[in-house]
């Protein structure tokens, strides 16, 4: 526990050094939600039909800049391999690096999301909505990345890759979050339903991903 305790605190230290990173995350989030309504142009009724999903693509495209560096520091440094090759549980060491990330990026976009909400003219029920949509399935999506992130560690540029590989297990997360606004979902049904499949989609993945990674980052390392 102490040793997963220690990655997390050197990943925080580390991305918080780099300020750019997270800082150029939100940046792209609030100009792609600033862009979007103007190239609607003036029809409200339109804008507000579909900045739901809007708002979905906004976050995603956000995290797509920075899925590539999940491992990348540490490939360089050399600390991947200990953390792989010298741990008793490797797949625990992954899980911290996880939560380091979605602090240090996801976080901050996620406390952006009200104030692109309003850029986008999300009625307040529905911008909760989404953002708990997109608090549930935001593990889901880094680990999606992470997957990525390990095949492509030892490419240069590896950036678009990266994102060739994960953007087709992002649609099916779009399209369940996007649910419960293009159906007529008076009862909340279509919301539950798909708030469950996305905290089932996310528990999936934790329960499978790290052994995946941790296998994929031990044959890039021989």
């Amino acid at each position: 526990m102490r040793q997963f305790i220690s990655v997390i605190r050197r990943d925080l230290s580390v991305y918080l050094e780099k300020k750019s990173t997270f800082v150029m995350a939100i940046a792209f989030f609030l100009i792609i939600s600033a862009l979007l309504p103007i190239g609607i142009g003036p029809n409200l009724d339109l804008l507000e039909l579909i900045s739901p999903g809007l708002l979905w693509i906004a976050f995603l495209l956000s995290i797509l800049l920075n899925i590539s560096h999940v491992y990348e520091g540490d490939y360089r440094d050399g600390s991947l391999d200990l953390l792989i090759l010298e741990s008793d549980l490797p797949e625990l060491m992954l899980i911290s690096k996880i939560i380091s990330f979605w602090l240090l990026i996801i976080l901050p976009v996620i406390i952006f999301l009200p104030l692109g909400g309003i850029m986008l003219n999300i009625q307040p029920n529905d911008l909760i909505k989404i953002i708990f949509l997109i608090i549930v399935s935001s593990p889901y999506m880094i680990l999606i990345a992470s997957i990525g992130s390990a095949i492509a560690i030892k490419m240069n540029n590896s950036e678009l890759l990266v994102t060739l590989l994960v953007t087709p297990f992002y649609v099916p997360i779009l399209i369940i979050g996007t649910l419960p606004f293009v159906e007529n979902d008076i009862l909340d049904f279509t919301f539950f339903r798909s708030s469950l499949l996305l905290g089932a989609a996310t528990l999936f993945t934790l329960a499978i991903i790290p052994f995946l990674v941790t296998y994929i980052l031990r044959v890039n390392s021989e």
